[in-house]
């Protein structure tokens, strides 16, 4: 399978670049492949670094260009504003936009009394591990946003969804803080690359 995907990176970068540049096509492609021998090292790729790869040739600007464009592509998702979602279709919603971030994002829905989902937003963002939360601010924005109920949803990095000490300590004070405003707290999410864990499902069970 390792080999498959390399196979297939190499056939890539290689379609990547017009017949018609000729020898210079596999010039190109080798010294490309020797500088970036995976996916990984061309997102790793400094500006500093991107800039010289472009003196090498027009070629390669275009092919950033695409890679950018491609990125614009995969991070884009239809709006989920206006719909009702069990927590599966919210899991599988919010796995497929946080399923490649390197970073910890925290996410509030806000929903009305019929359970659909009137307001959404990214509200912090940490580091690769963990993320500081300030509870004033998620319970700010479900008010400003006349929220009847929140959904807060946060991507784990690493792709394990199991809920940390610090988890389980925040959706109780969570918990807490909904019942003093007045908002419920429909459900207190994580997801990973390819799963997702619902505090809802979990406590139903």
């Amino acid at each position: 399978m390792e080999n498959e995907f390399a196979s297939n990176y190499v056939k890539m970068v290689f379609d990547c670049f017009a017949d018609e540049l000729g020898h210079q096509k596999q010039e190109l492609c080798q010294r490309l492949l020797r500088k970036c021998p995976t996916p990984l090292a061309i997102k790793r790729l400094t500006r500093v670094e991107k800039r010289e790869i472009c003196e090498w040739a027009p070629e390669m600007k275009r092919l950033f260009a695409a890679i950018d464009l491609g990125q614009v592509v995969t991070k884009s998702h239809e709006d989920i504003i206006g719909h009702a979602y069990s927590s599966v279709e919210v899991g599988r919603e919010m796995v497929a936009r946080f399923q490649d971030e390197e970073q910890e994002n925290i996410c509030i829905a806000c929903t009305d009394v019929h359970n659909d989902i009137i307001a959404w937003k990214v509200l912090f963002i940490g580091g690769g591990s963990e993320c500081v939360l300030y509870p004033d601010k998620i319970f700010q924005y479900a008010l400003q946003c006349s929220a009847h109920g929140i959904i807060m949803i946060h991507n784990h990095p690493t792709g394990d969804v199991r809920p940390s000490s610090q988890d389980d300590s925040f959706v109780r004070r969570l918990e807490r803080g909904c019942d003093f405003v007045g908002i419920n707290l429909i459900d207190f999410m994580i997801v990973g690359r390819d799963s997702y864990y619902s505090w809802q499902e979990d406590t139903a069970l």
